[in-house]
C-alpha cells in the first residue's frame, strides 16, 4: 500500500466498505505513515461534522405530486 492509493480508497476506508485485504493493508500502512494517519482522522472528522449538518426532510406534497405525475410511469398511481 502507499499513499496515492490510500487517498483513492480514503473515503471507502472511512465507510468501512473495503474488503478485509484492503483494509488490512491500509491499517498497516497507517502505522508507519503519519501523513496517511493525520488524512483518515481529518477525513473521518469531516465526515462527522458533514453528517451531522445534513438533515433529511421530507418533501411538501405538492411536490413530491408534482414529481410523481411528471413522471408518468404506468405502474405509479398518485393518491391524493
Amino acid at each position: 500500500m502507499n499513499c496515492s492509493r490510500v487517498r483513492e480508497i480514503i473515503f471507502l476506508y472511512t465507510d468501512n466498505e473495503l474488503g478485509e485485504e484492503l483494509l488490512v493493508s491500509v491499517q498497516e500502512h497507517v502505522v508507519v505513515c503519519p501523513q496517511c494517519a493525520r488524512r483518515i482522522d481529518y477525513t473521518r472528522r469531516l465526515l462527522t461534522v458533514v453528517r451531522k449538518g445534513c438533515t433529511r426532510t421530507r418533501a411538501p406534497e405538492s411536490l413530491r405530486k408534482r414529481i410523481l405525475t411528471s413522471l408518468r410511469h404506468p405502474e405509479v398511481e398518485w393518491e391524493g
